[in-house]
């Protein structure tokens, strides 16, 4: 009883992160062959802008409210994090329009124009999903947050489906009006029917209160926007920086078929590692208070997850290119190619990314970045390396795949190393 009550968490996140995944998947071959290599490249450029500073957008503190043992301190974060959202969603807005009339020049944004308006709302969206989520996650609301993904990628699929019929003419309004609205009805699901946390005092009612306690509890939790918050970021840039290399040196229509690519590969890894580490980063902190040595459970997640990887990757190596040009057509098939040679950066990704939020909990979130740093540097300078010296991009992604296993291996060692908490004394 006690395992499948551990495991209930996973199993629901888990179920509704596949169908999240699996209704853009079986939209593909519609939207693949409708939108075009070239158009799904230029949204893909603005997708991971947003996503770059999505990660920033509650500068991290969201990952603090599990945290907290009184309830009361965690709604005090929950509301600094909303706090946040609100004034960097102003910035964002006063930076695009000062930002947009030079940045116009640039062939990537100028295919664009007006709709990097849309950043932040983006921005604004995300934040409040970040911070609703972990708010949910401490309050065992795991329906919720089930419902808020599928409804966010289930809506913005529908309506990218449902836009082919407005024509070639509103493409790329229906593909930025369609992520907007996913965007929005997601936080606002788990909104729905949610009691607003509990104030820590009374007296606190007041501003000068409140900011005196979201000062203390932003003190003390400094470490998630001093050092996640920029890991996070960099992490996040990485994404933006490819694409719109691959978009400057190989063509928007190259990076479409990167994005698309990458996004479908990847889909086992958000499937499977984004509900694990949201139970893993609750499991674990309350492991870490009683003082508990997480190595064994950790390696025992590195075996599950290679386990679960081996299927996916053999797949990828034998059929790739088959199965993306007969999934989203035969000109797609070139995206399959750029999967099998990126396999074994797949493999090795799908099991380190849910054990990122082990230095969270640790608290060696300072080391993490530097390894971020590093990993993010090798990938872009093999990608870019690749594509200068091989001119093509299957040479890049075959640098990509030669150098990251190697950092992921190092990774995993330092990660699993530093994971013993247990007292000193009772070190044998």
């Amino acid at each position: 009883m006690a395992l499948s009550a551990r495991l209930a968490p996973v199993a629901k996140l888990a179920s509704a992160s596949a169908l999240a995944q699996l209704l853009p998947m079986l939209a593909a071959p519609l939207l693949t062959r409708f939108y075009g290599a070239t158009l799904l490249g230029q949204w893909a450029l603005f997708a991971a802008v947003a996503a770059n500073l999505a990660v920033i957008a509650c500068a991290r503190y969201e990952y603090a409210i599990v945290l907290p043992r009184r309830e009361a301190e965690a709604g005090l974060l929950l509301r600094l994090c909303l706090a946040i959202t609100a004034a960097l969603s102003l910035a964002c807005l006063l930076a695009v329009l000062l930002a947009l009339p030079w940045a116009e020049r640039l062939p990537a944004v100028q295919a664009l124009g007006a709709w990097w308006l849309a950043l932040p709302l983006m921005l604004a969206a995300s934040g409040l999903m970040q911070a609703l989520t972990l708010w949910n996650n401490r309050q065992r609301r795991f329906g919720a947050i089930a419902q808020a993904r599928v409804l966010q990628q289930g809506l913005m699929t529908l309506l990218q489906v449902l836009g082919i019929a407005l024509g070639q003419a509103a493409a790329m309004a229906v593909l930025m009006l369609a992520q907007l609205l996913g965007a929005v009805a997601a936080p606002a699901r788990l909104l729905w029917g949610q009691a607003a946390p509990r104030r820590a005092q009374q007296r606190q009612r007041s501003w000068s209160a409140r900011w005196r306690s979201w000062r203390r509890l932003a003190l003390r939790y400094r470490q998630f926007p001093l050092i996640n918050s920029p890991h996070a970021f960099v992490n996040a840039l990485q994404e933006t920086a490819v694409i719109a290399l691959i978009a400057s040196l190989a063509g928007a229509a190259t990076a479409g078929h990167y994005a698309i690519m990458l996004r479908l590969v990847k889909a086992p890894a958000s499937l499977v590692g984004g509900a694990l580490s949201e139970v893993l980063l609750g499991e674990l902190a309350a492991g870490w208070q009683r003082r508990e040595d997480l190595r064994p459970r950790l390696r025992k997640a590195i075996r599950l997850l290679a386990l679960v990887a081996l299927l996916p990757a053999a797949l990828l190596l034998l059929f790739a290119p088959p199965l993306f040009g007969w999934a989203l057509g035969s000109d797609w098939q070139v995206a399959g190619d750029y999967a099998r040679w990126l396999t074994p950066y797949v493999f090795f990704h799908f099991i380190v990314a849910p054990l990122t939020v082990t230095t969270m909990v640790t608290g060696r979130q300072a080391p993490a970045l530097l390894f971020s740093l590093v990993g993010n540097l090798v990938y872009v300078l093999a990608l870019a390396l690749g594509l200068k010296l091989g001119g093509d991009l299957r040479s890049a992604l075959g640098a990509i795949s030669l150098a990251m296993p190697v950092y992921f291996v190092a990774y995993l060692a330092w990660l699993v190393h530093g994971s013993d908490n247990r007292p000193r004394e009772r070190v044998q």
